[in-house]
């Protein structure tokens, strides 16, 4: 079965707005908050939920910026989710101004959420070695971060096909 899903690209002030999440047999890792269409739901109506339930924030703005496709027996989570194939919507969002970020439904393995400083994202999606990353992001986010932040600017972005 194949899921759309709504993911927020948050950046004010030069800081990515990130899910932390904590697996035991991955340790901490960053998402991009956001999460399944559900029925009857348009996915911007996707993409307004899964923020108020794993930010506690409404998103006052969002433009549609690509599509990736995920299939996650091909990548290095797939342990933790065996028979995921989703079409992801990425949309940049801007967010309503307000004093608390609250999750009220928090994903598995959701420990916080944390802003991010964009250079840092940078280093660590480009770094070789693994001791050098400051932050640790799945495989096709940090694809996606690459190709996001090329020239500050969103080139069009093609989804690998990852064999195992």
């Amino acid at each position: 079965m194949i899921r759309n899903t709504a993911r927020a690209l948050i950046i004010q002030d030069g800081l990515l707005l990130a899910i932390k999440k904590e697996r035991p047999e991955v340790g901490v890792y960053y998402t991009l908050p956001g999460g399944a269409q559900e029925i009857g739901e348009t996915i911007e109506q996707t993409l307004q939920r899964e923020c108020l339930e794993e930010l506690g924030i409404d998103v006052a703005e969002h433009k549609f910026i690509c599509i990736r496709e995920y299939i996650s027996k091909n990548h290095e989570y797939s342990f933790i989710m065996k028979e995921v194939h989703a079409v992801e919507f990425i949309y940049e969002c801007r967010i309503k101004a307000t004093d608390t970020f609250v999750s009220s439904q928090a994903d598995i393995g959701q420990i916080g959420m944390e802003w991010i400083p964009t250079e840092s994202i940078k280093q660590s999606v480009s770094a070789s070695d693994q001791s050098s990353k400051t932050y640790q992001f799945p495989e096709t986010t940090r694809d996606f971060f690459r190709e996001y932040f090329r020239d500050q600017g969103l080139e069009l972005y093609r989804s690998k096909n990852y064999e195992s």
